[in-house]
């Protein structure tokens, strides 16, 4: 089997399980269920694939759906057999090296033919080749001479002639000492159980020699196991969250190029809203290649909207169907966000001072990147939230110019008026039908979480009409309000 190649994809956070944290990829993995050691191992370790095997994963998933769809019963059956696999990686390592294996590696190397040979017998006529294990006929008759087809491992009198002879003479003897009362064994009885070690040691080379010869079939079994296992774990996830089939284009990138997602949904929210028998409200939107920026009010979803794309676009690297109807988007070599729970409290540093260095070292890389034909993708979530608004609208509009000019894709959320991007989304925001009267705690109920494109630079203003549909008690709201009068009064003067 074809060797899957594999690209560097660099992550910000460059530690993968803090990275996949803050997108929400450890609850994708938490979903998965591959049923073989080789699986397992697998998406422990999972990397971002390459063009064309890429590809290969996605279409696989697609047509192990279909069979999921149309055949139940077999994939149930495959699953319960795959479960029954062992690990015989470091066996087969030996074997290719021309060492010797034992009597336990034997065994387990016959459990695991018997295993590949009963899910191949399943799959044959049902599924595509590449999925279908090579037939280890000539290996399980190495290990079972008898064709017992038993799951024991035994060396039988049929790997040489002069076993049966010697163990023939050792029940005689047996016999003998059992019937005299004498537990003591004769000299001939330890002579014939050295001979019989002696000779089941010569047996046992011979089968790791003949072994060795099949090592690339039983290492071709593993690979077309483990493959069918990492295949089915996705499709069934993609089953159960209602994934869809991403189209990446792998080819370089052209600048009128977009991202196009279209109703896309964080996963982990969607699962707690559901669970409160509350609606997930789908979002779309399209990021070209510079600076997309995202505006709107407090608990509108800005930051649901940055996490969510960053886990649809690792997922599509990684070969998975991803949280959306339809998801058109290229291939990154580069893959950063940078959140506020990203920064480390206890590093040293204030908040603002170890997001400001993340965001120039991402922008180093990235002005590196643009030099090379890297392709990246950087999300950045409310930049300078914790200075005072004019240095922060200062800093948030370099931030926004130094990534325009060079050749990356960003998508930058903040709150600040005065924000120069050319290209500028807003959350709809609150509802415009409304009632106080009728308000929950619930906020959630009464945000239209649509993206939609909008010009000028200032942030819609519906602090105040939050803290109404909170039922902040009127004393705080209406000093609120009078402080909001005053500083207008003051600005216009």
């Amino acid at each position: 089997m074809e060797k899957v190649q594999h690209s560097k994809l660099i992550t910000f956070p460059e530690k993968r399980e803090e990275f996949e944290k803050i997108i929400g990829f450890d609850y994708i993995r938490a979903q998965l269920s591959p049923k073989t050691p080789f699986g397992k191992r697998y998406f422990q370790h999972i990397q971002s694939l390459k063009g064309e095997h890429l590809i290969g994963q996605l279409q696989d998933t697609q047509y192990i759906i279909q069979i999921l769809e149309k055949n139940t019963k077999l994939c149930e059956a495959v699953e319960n057999t795959l479960e029954c696999i062992v690990d015989i990686s470091q066996t087969v390592r030996r074997l290719e090296t021309g060492e010797v294996v034992d009597e336990i590696e034997l065994f387990e190397l016959k459990n695991f033919v018997l295993t590949v040979q009963s899910l191949r017998e399943k799959l044959l006529g049902f599924l595509d080749d590449k999925f279908i294990p090579p037939n280890l006929e000539d290996v399980l008759n190495l290990l079972d001479p008898e064709g017992l087809r038993m799951p024991t491992f035994y060396i039988y009198d049929l790997y040489d002639e002069r076993l049966k002879e010697i163990r023939k003479k050792k029940r005689e003897l047996n016999k003998i000492h059992s019937e005299k009362d004498d537990p003591e064994g004769s000299e001939m009885e330890i002579a014939l159980e050295n001979e019989e070690r002696e000779i089941e040691k010569q047996v046992i080379e011979r089968i790791s020699e003949n072994l060795s010869q099949k090592a690339t079939e039983l290492r071709n079994a593993i690979e077309k196991v483990r493959y069918l296992d990492v295949i089915l774990a996705k499709a069934k996830l993609a089953v159960e969250l209602g994934l869809s089939m991403p189209s990446i284009c792998t080819q370089e990138i052209e600048d009128a190029r977009r991202l196009v997602i279209c109703d896309m949904f964080n996963p982990i929210l969607k699962e707690k809203l559901v669970a409160g028998g509350k609606r997930y409200q789908p979002v779309s939107i399209e990021i070209e290649k510079g600076v997309t920026l995202i505006v709107g009010a407090n608990m509108s979803g800005k930051s649901v909207v940055l996490r969510t794309v960053a886990l649809i676009q690792y997922m599509a690297q990684l070969g998975f169907f991803v949280p959306a109807r339809v998801c058109e988007t290229v291939y990154f070599d580069t893959i950063a966000i940078v959140t506020e729970d990203a920064q480390r409290p206890l590093s040293g540093l204030s908040s603002f001072a170890a997001e400001i260095k993340a965001i120039d070292e991402i922008y180093c890389k990235v002005k590196e990147n643009s030099m090379t034909s890297l392709n990246s993708l950087i999300m950045i979530d409310e930049p300078a939230r914790t200075t005072n608004p004019h240095e922060g609208t200062a800093i948030v509009n370099a931030i926004v110019e130094l990534f325009e000019s060079v050749e990356c894709y960003a998508l930058i959320v903040s709150h600040f008026d005065g924000i120069n991007a050319k290209r500028r989304l807003r959350v709809k925001g609150l509802k415009s039908d409304v009632q106080l009267s009728g308000a929950t705690s619930n906020i959630q109920d009464y945000i239209d979480y649509q993206l939609i494109k909008v010009e000028g630079d200032e942030v819609p203003k519906e602090a105040i009409r939050v803290m109404e549909l909170l039922k902040i008690n009127d004393e705080f709201v209406n000093k609120a309000k009078e402080k909001i009068d005053e500083l207008n009064k003051k600005q216009k003067n």
